[in-house]
């Protein structure tokens, strides 16, 4: 799975991911060189001619195009440059729609790649899911997916080994932290998992826990901050550990629930302009926040905690975040296929710099200590703010 993507308006553009992680086609090729003139065949449609003219056996157009944007996107670079193609790779396209509508299915973790020596890592895992109930955690390394050596694999061929029907069964060789090698078998499953979820007032604290940041998240979570004023809470939890990001106006909009207006992120790359996307008003500014992170709170999740943060509107308690401060944009291509490359950079509204570095907590709990611990901290923390 990939993380997180923003609409946005013009033909070419189908979405920005802000991007943990379970994406062709034609290319546009050669350039009008004057009136009545006709574009001029790239060497990638050459070669593919050539292919398909002369090489052994049979080679369709579809697959050498396939073939020719992940080599494309494998030269970039960049590491979360991902291909959604088509036919054979309809699973991955599927992901994507999946992924921005808030559903899962599957294995339930989001990878990411750490370089070409430390091969495939799990960015976060889905609570609930088969790979949380089988001890994966994030950090973990995938070194083979059923016997086959997949560390040297793309993200996107990766997800594609571990998807498959609900009840079918998956073998993974994974290394933990401390460099241990242990094989997992376990089954795939359908995880419909709802994006946010809240408790009733316990103690005067209400929990509000975001899963991802898909469709639909932020205003649930301004619905619950608003429960959570009638409620006449004392204070909120805002739980985004191992929330890998999702859409960044999601974000922008979950932020908005806890501000009045003013800076969210700052965003800019070499053909993004230099933009500030704001909260809008009318958000709960009064009522005592913590928001807990560990090391797979990931991308727009990182968007929300850095901005309450620098704003003096929450306490952030746990472990330092992953650092994944860039945003990428998806393509589509004619062929129904898609990809998506890496566009631009974002920092916090005090202009700090997110990717690689992570945000460091206020309250450090290491992931080492039980899941209840980081809680119960936070939990302390907004008694003490609201004097109770």
């Amino acid at each position: 799975m990939h993380a997180p993507r923003v609409t946005r308006t013009g033909a070419a553009l189908l979405a920005v991911v802000c991007g943990a992680a379970a994406v062709g086609g034609a290319f546009l090729v050669g350039l009008l060189l004057g009136r009545g003139q006709r574009p001029a065949p790239s060497v990638v449609d050459q070669a593919i001619a050539a292919i398909q003219a002369h090489a052994d056996g049979s080679h369709s157009t579809r697959d050498l195009d396939a073939a020719a944007v992940r080599g494309l996107l494998s030269g970039l670079d960049d590491s979360w440059a991902a291909y959604y193609g088509v036919g054979t790779d309809e699973t991955s396209q599927n992901q994507l729609r999946a992924l921005l509508d808030g559903r899962y299915s599957g294995l339930g973790v989001w990878l990411r790649r750490v370089g070409p020596e430390q091969g495939i890592a799990v960015a976060s895992v889905v609570p609930g899911s088969p790979a949380e109930a089988a001890g994966i955690r994030p950090g973990d390394q995938v070194l083979a997916v059923d016997g086959t050596d997949v560390s040297r694999e793309s993200v996107d061929d990766v997800s594609q080994a571990l998807a498959g029907p609900s009840g079918s069964r998956v073998s993974l060789l994974v290394r933990d932290g401390g460099g241990a090698d242990r094989t997992v078998s376990l089954d795939r499953g359908e995880l419909p998992v709802s994006a946010v979820s809240s408790t009733p007032p316990t103690a005067g604290i209400v929990t509000i826990r975001v899963a991802t940041f898909s469709r639909g998240s932020g205003g649930q979570v301004q619905q619950a901050v608003r429960r959570a004023e009638a409620e006449h809470a004392k204070g909120i939890v805002l739980d985004l550990r191992g929330d890998p990001g999702g859409l960044l106006s999601e974000a922008v909009t979950t932020a908005s629930a806890f501000l009045d207006g003013g800076p969210v992120v700052h965003l800019s790359g070499r053909t993004v302009p230099a933009q500030t996307l704001s909260a809008t008003a009318g958000g709960d500014v009064t009522t005592p926040v913590a928001v807990l992170v560990d090391g797979g709170t990931a991308s727009a999740a990182e968007i929300v905690a850095g901005a309450l943060h620098d704003r003096d509107r929450a306490v952030l308690v746990g472990s330092k975040t992953f650092g994944k401060g860039s945003v990428q944009q998806v393509v589509p291509l004619s062929d129904g296929s898609s990809f998506e490359l890496t566009v631009a950079t974002y920092t916090t509204p005090d202009g700090h710099a997110v990717d690689g570095v992570g945000i460091s907590p206020d309250v450090v709990v290491p992931e080492s200590d039980p899941p209840s611990v980081a809680p119960e901290r936070a939990v302390q923390i907004l008694q003490a703010l609201s004097g109770s």
